[in-house]
Parts: C-alpha cells; sequence; structure tokens
C-alpha cells in the first residue's frame, strides 16, 4: 500500500499543468532583499556596529550584521528607505531602493548591495 501511495505522489508531482516541463524541486531557502555597508566616509573603513533600518510603508525591520554587512528583508519586494546611523557619525538615508522578485522557476527576491558611507560629526 505504502509503495502505490509513493508513486502516486511522485507522479503528481511531475505533472506540470499539460507543460512538458517535469518536476521542479526548488531548494527551500531565503534570499536577503538588501545587503548594506556602511563605511566611514573619511577613511573608507567599514563601520560594522552600526545600526541600518529599513522601512517600506508600514514596514519596519533592523538588519542585522553579518561579516560587515548589514542584511535583511528577506524574501520581501518592496520600494524601501534605508537608515544607517552611529555615534560620532551624521546620519545618513536612501530612499527608493527597489527589491523586485525573480521569475524564474524558483523565485527568490533579487538582492540589492549597496555602500552607505558615513561622515564623521565635527
Amino acid at each position: 500500500m505504502r509503495k502505490g501511495v509513493v508513486w502516486a505522489l511522485l507522479a503528481a508531482g511531475s505533472w506540470s499543468c499539460g507543460k512538458d516541463e517535469g518536476f521542479v524541486a526548488c531548494p527551500a531557502y531565503a534570499v536577503a532583499g538588501l545587503s548594506v555597508r556602511v563605511t566611514n566616509a573619511a577613511t573608507g573603513q567599514p563601520l560594522c556596529d552600526a545600526l541600518v533600518t529599513v522601512t517600506d510603508r508600514q514596514y519596519l525591520e533592523r538588519l542585522f550584521e553579518s561579516s560587515c554587512r548589514f542584511v535583511g528583508a528577506y524574501e520581501r519586494p518592496g520600494t524601501y528607505v534605508i537608515r544607517a546611523e552611529r555615534i560620532g557619525f551624521v546620519t545618513k538615508q536612501v530612499g527608493s531602493i527597489r527589491v523586485v522578485m525573480d521569475r524564474g522557476q524558483c523565485p527568490h527576491v533579487q538582492e540589492v548591495r549597496l555602500t552607505m558611507a558615513l561622515t564623521p560629526e565635527e
């Protein structure tokens, strides 16, 4: 009985609405829509302890640091305003950063990478 159920599930999984594409197995992982590098505008050195937040209308997220990059907006398309701040530096904000969804067989967001250079306060 189990063997019959397994074969039925495999057959159902490989059927694709009359198309001749066959079964597609998509990997189960999430892609960050945003990857932000924050630097000191005077020296070019990375600032790995900055606070980076993003908003998209009512949505607000604090990006988390990973290898001195701030990542987030996992699998979330949208148009973002990104704000980077750190004590001793002038806060910087950029807007209209658009994250879009890929239209492939296994769609994920297309990561947007950017660098924000913060100017030291005088």
